[in-house]
């Protein structure tokens, strides 16, 4: 994985996290590989993905990008909706494929990212592999290029939902961080991140982990 390079100029990406699906406890059971992709929202989640979507109606959102869990299209659905536009789907900004062991939870799910907090501390990204034998560098690498692809069609504003371990490699790439300290970028439910790619082509990061219903983050469970 290389340093933040240069982008399409001129375009903005709002870069969300899906809204709730679980509550967020350390004792919260967690799908596996099978279950995982299907997830629902909670009635919750939804009900503050509505507020999110009524507080960034004003913003021009060009086009709308989700990956292909059912959360994230769910997500992107309800924030594309005041403005009128389809859902398009990104494969490659899916969630990290870091799975609890069966009847596992968000505890679990945690204990994994320690680990890969370890791992990345030795090793580069592209020799750290997740469940399913690839990569978190090449996973990294295929996401930051359909975003690529997402934007280069694009003239202003990008909206894509994503997921909140993804979402911290990609910011921390944008921040040109080490892949061992970008795991520290938080991600709530249905926060918002807000990169710009101004006329030299570089990343601004302008905002990180916007979270309407939480802004000053004390419902966060710190995992």
């Amino acid at each position: 994985m290389t340093l933040p390079e240069r982008w399409p100029k001129g375009r903005r990406l709002l870069l969300l996290r899906h809204g709730e699906t679980y509550e967020p406890r350390l004792d919260a059971p967690m799908g596996g590989p099978d279950e995982d992709p299907q997830l629902p929202l909670t009635e919750r989640g939804r009900e503050r993905l509505r507020e999110v979507a009524a507080w960034i109606a004003r913003v021009p959102i060009e086009s709308a990008y989700a990956s292909p869990y059912r959360r994230a299209q769910e997500t992107a659905q309800i924030v594309a909706k005041p403005h009128g536009l389809a859902v398009a789907t990104l494969d490659a900004v899916s969630e990290l494929p870091l799975h609890p062991p069966p009847g596992g939870t968000l505890r679990d799910v945690a204990h994994r990212y320690i680990g890969l907090v370890r791992d990345l501390a030795e090793h580069a990204p592209h020799e750290v592999l997740l469940d399913g034998d690839r990569s978190l560098g090449a996973i990294i690498d295929a996401a930051l290029a359909d975003i690529r692809v997402a934007m280069e069609r694009a003239t202003g504003t990008v909206l894509v939902v994503a997921h909140g371990g993804l979402n911290r490699f990609l910011l921390g790439h944008w921040l040109g961080m080490p892949p061992a300290r970008a795991i520290g970028i938080e991600q709530n439910f249905a926060c918002v991140n807000v990169v710009e790619f101004v006329g030299s082509g570089h990343p601004w990061v302008r905002a990180l982990n916007i979270t309407l219903h939480d802004p000053l983050k004390s419902e966060s469970p710190g995992v």
